[in-house]
């Protein structure tokens, strides 16, 4: 397993367990079972600057698979 293989499995399991996280807590705020746009407005600048954080991972996670994948496409067309 090589550098952009890790890359790519270790980022993605890390992204797809903040999203639960993040899922998590916006459902904790849920009144009787219902989210409201009321509800939520006091989490509209921590998710707001969370997603200007994380989205530098989610580039570095996409550039690891691009590699991957033409890595991949170069193997199945080069026979």
């Amino acid at each position: 397993m090589d550098i952009f293989q890790k890359l790519f499995l270790y980022l993605g399991a890390a992204i797809a367990a903040c999203f639960l996280l993040v899922v998590l807590i916006v459902l904790g705020t849920a009144e009787n079972g219902q989210l409201s746009v009321e509800g939520l407005q006091h989490l509209s600048e921590p998710l707001r600057s969370f997603y200007a954080f994380f989205q530098w991972f989610v580039y570095i996670w996409l550039a690891s698979g691009l590699v991957l994948l033409l890595r991949f496409l170069k193997r199945i067309l080069g026979r």
